[in-house]
Parts: structure tokens; sequence; C-alpha cells
């Protein structure tokens, strides 16, 4: 396994959702399906392309959101150096670092 390269990928993937305000949980299905469609890009691109310009009967948010993980995902894919198993970590780790940053206590001022 190439954690290095994993985690490196994973802390870009992480500044790419937290700058476009992407919902985790949607960031999160879309790497559920990369996997079980066994890591296949191309896949994936149909996918997102799909759930982007045509979505099931949904909110406007989805859509919007599906619209913003896909172009992620054609600026972080290519760049990442990783394939398979190794790019699905990658986005799981990348998508759990942008929540924990989210949830982490603010410092408190002190008066």
């Amino acid at each position: 396994m190439q954690w290095d390269k994993i985690m490196d990928a994973a802390k870009r993937l992480e500044n790419l959702i937290r700058r476009a305000d992407v919902d985790f949980n949607e960031a999160q299905k879309a790497i559920g399906y990369y996997l079980f469609k066994g890591c296949d890009d191309s896949a994936m691109e149909r996918y997102l392309k799909e759930m982007a310009e045509n979505p099931p009967p949904r909110s406007k948010q989805t859509q919007g959101n599906y619209k913003k993980i896909r172009h992620i995902w054609q600026q972080w894919s290519p760049k990442c150096g990783l394939t398979g198993i190794d790019k699905a970590r990658a986005w799981g780790w990348g998508v759990r670092m942008a929540m924990s940053r989210l949830r982490l206590p603010q410092p408190q001022q002190h008066l």
C-alpha cells in the first residue's frame, strides 16, 4: 500500500471539498458507487455526469452537490497518481479529513 501517496492525495482532495462546500454525505455516496463498480473510473464519470445533469427526483441542492463533486473528481482524479482501491482510500480519507476539520471546536477568546 502507498500510504504516503494516499494521504497526499487525500489532503489535496480535502482542500477541494472544503473550498467547494460539498455535502460530505454525497461525496461518500459517490465513492461508494466507485467501489461498487470495481473502481472503474469510466463508470464513476458516467455516474457523476448523470447525477449532475439528470438526477432522480431530488432537491436542487443534491444536483448542485453532484455538479461540484463531478468537477472535483475531474480535477483530482487524473492528478492524484493513484488507481483502484488506493484512489478510493484517498477519496475516503479526504472526505473524513474535511468532515473532521468542520467539527473541530473553535478556539474561544478570553475577555
